[in-house]
């Protein structure tokens, strides 16, 4: 049936953490598809909860589409979980962890409604199931499961390193995915500080390990900002085995060596001796301030209008 756009349908957390958020071009290509259509969009829900429809309810809503409402039944919250994810897993856009993490997700939530699932066996049963259907070994769907519950213990912590970690915007093995769910909570709210504020794109041992002990450090005792971009930038240049191209690094240096400029100009302006300099020397650091002076202008208004871009 027809329903007023102003209907307000529910999120259940657990629920929408299965599924992948389209980026700006597959939602142009949601508005195209119903805009140029007579078909009219279905939205399907469960006790006032969106299922798996959100993103199409968000497009009908902000471009006035005229959808209508299926109200589906399932006897609890796991059973309409199952649903969401094999909806999701017939998506041929979905990214290579966000399939893993649907795959292994699917796989506990059947294990969990099973009738027998106290039984040793019920695992491997499902997963030889599910290896059939999905064209792969039952011990991947298992190890799945491992990877999947791994990263719910992140969506706890920080939602944003979660989906970042899924949508392959930061790389990690399995392993590591693994690593990272076992730290304490405060750990790993650290380290997806540290992902998001510097985009970093690859998430290694290395890496946790320094940011744990750097996390640590950081509670122990107050830091300068000089000496906390030195030992940030000291623990990342460990992190790295091989050279990589890095836009940032010359910047990075630049910003270094501003700090210890301005050290240097304190310090020769606090100095005792700065009221006697000669006519010459003050002649001279008037010309090298008014050139350092230009050229600090000329890259802020670069970086200005590059913010406008």
């Amino acid at each position: 049936m027809n329903i007023d756009n102003k209907l307000s349908i529910k999120i259940n957390p657990r629920l929408n953490r299965l599924i992948q958020p389209p980026n700006e071009r597959q939602i142009e290509k949601i508005r195209q598809d119903y805009i140029l259509s007579s078909e009219t969009p279905v939205i399907h829900i469960w006790n006032d909860y969106h299922l798996a429809d959100q993103y199409l309810y968000m497009v009908c809503v902000n471009y006035n589409i005229p959808f209508s409402i299926a109200e589906l039944s399932f006897d609890d919250w796991t059973k309409a979980a199952i649903y969401v994810c094999s909806i999701q897993l017939t998506k041929n856009n979905l990214s290579a962890e966000y399939r893993k993490y649907l795959i292994g997700q699917k796989f506990q939530f059947i294990v969990t409604e099973s009738e027998d699932n106290k039984q040793s066996d019920t695992k491997y049963r499902t997963a030889a199931i599910m290896s059939h259907e999905l064209f792969m070994s039952a011990g991947t769907v298992m190890k799945y499961n491992t990877f999947s519950n791994a990263v719910n213990v992140i969506f706890d912590q920080s939602p944003d390193l979660a989906q970042r970690l899924l949508l392959g915007k930061t790389r990690i093995s399995h392993e590591n995915m693994l690593e990272l769910s076992r730290l304490k909570p405060e750990e790993i709210k650290a380290i997806a500080t540290s992902v998001i504020d510097d985009n970093i794109d690859h998430i290694t041992l290395s890496f946790i390990r320094n940011e744990v002990k750097w996390s640590h450090i950081q509670n122990r005792a107050p830091v300068s900002r000089r000496e906390r971009k030195e030992q940030k930038m000291s623990r990342h240049a460990a992190i790295h085995q091989m050279p990589q191209y890095d836009p940032d690094a010359e910047v990075n240096s630049l910003c270094m060596t501003i700090d210890s400029w301005v050290s240097s100009i304190q310090r020769v302006h606090n100095s005792e001796n700065f009221q006697k300099i000669t006519n010459k020397a003050r002649f001279q650091l008037m010309k090298k301030l008014s050139l350092l002076e230009h050229t600090v202008n000329s890259i802020q208004e670069s970086l200005v209008e590059r913010n406008s871009l």
